[in-house]
């Protein structure tokens, strides 16, 4: 370890931070972001607010502790997948895939997570879901690229490519906020369908004219 990296966590500074995450998406899941105050995420912790205090310094760091949380492992649950896969179309087919099956499986957190990005704004006001970079999407823009140079998607602008898998799949993380029950299982090959027809070139367009 070097002078400027930070001590290691403890067993129990480990836990406690996971206790009191875990309370906050039940918090915001249960009465929404704006209502998610350090007292009420005390609550369901069952520690007293300074606690919360000593692990994050805020409200904010708290919740945007969870959004980091969030996103960062489902691309870790994505991307081994996708990078396993060589064809664009299996590529994105895995994507989705492993999209959807990691929503099903951490359905509180991915809720949480969205409801966070969609309500917290920056110190300028910006709504956080409008402060992420081509960088957020980089695995998802490289199999759409990829694609249309192979002839296998459609040739449109990549931004409207990567905003309507992303739209699509977030039917589901919908579904979810509306009843985190919800059932999910028969939805998810029609919508991979849905979406590899979609993408899939004009029938009759030749492949110069799709590289074009």
């Amino acid at each position: 370890m070097t002078p400027t990296d930070p001590p290691a966590r403890t067993f129990t500074e480990t836990a406690r931070r996971a206790q009191i995450i875990a309370a906050a998406i039940d918090t915001v899941n249960e009465i929404g972001y704006h209502r998610a105050s350090l007292a009420e995420i005390a609550v369901r912790a069952e520690v007293a607010k300074s606690a919360i205090v000593y692990y994050f310094s805020s409200k904010e760091a708290l919740l945007l502790s969870i959004v980091d949380e969030v996103f960062t492992g489902l691309h870790e649950a994505i991307a081994p997948a996708v990078l396993a896969q060589t064809d664009p179309a299996a590529q994105l087919r895995t994507y989705a895939r492993e999209y959807l099956a990691h929503v099903d499986a951490h359905r509180a957190e991915v809720t949480a997570g969205i409801e966070i990005v969609v309500s917290h704004r920056t110190e300028d006001g910006t709504p956080l879901y409008l402060t992420g970079t081509e960088e957020d999407s980089r695995l998802l823009r490289d199999i759409l690229t990829a694609g249309m140079d192979a002839g296998v998607f459609r040739r449109m602008p990549l931004h409207f490519a990567v905003g309507i898998v992303e739209a699509l799949l977030d039917v589901w993380t919908t579904d979810l906020q509306r009843d985190l029950n919800a059932e999910l299982d028969v939805l998810g090959e029609q919508t991979i369908v849905f979406l590899l027809q979609g993408l899939a070139p004009t029938p009759g367009t030749s492949s110069a004219a799709r590289s074009a």
